[in-house]
């Protein structure tokens, strides 16, 4: 805690989708607008970014929008203010902007209200952002590591996109043929928790690969999995085989 304040959550998320408008005629959303853009900038763990998003949704504070995002190939679901919510954003934002904290600039420490310490940089520094540097350290404000925060973001954010697009090739790769066997999803499980791919992602990515696949390959699918379920634990190499051979013989029933 910084200067005797601190700020739930769900303030910090209005407080952060102060940086942007509103999507009622945006075509295409920044990928900061989604459940895993937020989450990373407001340092909140991606698993539980919903419940807030949730809780904001169902006071009126946040419209949840499904839009083309840059850099997905499908459209998901991003994340704007309501009148109200844009309303308590800035009376967040103006009460925080007075909060004293202490600055270390070339190597002096000095007290600065927050509202300040954009201007003192060469570069634009989001409210937001100090705010939730501020909260986390709960000591001294690093200019140097304050002016570092937006391009580390965009850099992490980069990294989990192409993580996430690594993801979605292999993904697609295995359903492929309309079936994942036993080998394809336990690859698939281990890369996911590689990767950090959340359960929400996996999903939706999933949705959108059975979909393109086509509904008689999923109706197949099913015959398949009732075969596999009736062998009990793991498939011997026999079973195996024979698995394989029966995914063959269901796709060519389907050309």
């Amino acid at each position: 805690m910084v200067a005797g304040f601190s700020l739930p959550t769900e303030d910090r998320i209005l407080l952060y989708l102060l940086n942007f408008g509103s999507l009622d005629d945006v075509y295409e959303a920044d990928s900061s607008l989604t459940q895993k853009g937020i989450a990373l900038n407001v340092r909140v763990q991606r698993k539980h970014i919903s419940r807030y998003l949730d809780k904001l949704i169902a006071d009126g504070l946040v419209d949840e929008v499904v839009r083309h995002v840059r850099g997905a190939r499908q459209k998901m679901n991003c994340y704007a203010l309501t009148g109200a919510g844009l309303a308590k954003a800035r009376d967040i934002e103006k009460v925080l902007g007075e909060k004293i904290v202490k600055v270390r600039i070339d190597g002096k420490v000095s007290d600065m209200r927050i509202a300040d310490i954009d201007g003192a940089t060469s570069v634009h520094l989001r409210l937001s952002d100090i705010i939730c540097e501020a909260l986390e350290t709960g000591g001294v404000l690093d200019m140097k590591v304050l002016e570092s925060i937006e391009e580390e973001n965009r850099r992490m954010m980069d990294e989990k996109t192409m993580k996430t697009e690594v993801y979605r090739q292999a993904l697609a790769v295995a359903w492929r043929s309309g079936i994942l066997t036993s080998s394809e999803k336990h690859l698939i499980d281990a890369l996911k928790t590689h990767l950090a791919i959340s359960d929400e992602d996996h999903r939706s990515m999933e949705a959108v690969i059975i979909n393109d696949i086509g509904q008689p390959k999923i109706i197949h699918a099913d015959i398949y999995d009732e075969v596999l379920n009736l062998i009990n634990g793991k498939p011997t190499p026999r079973e195996e085989r024979i698995l394989e051979m029966l995914k063959t013989k269901l796709i060519q029933d389907e050309k």
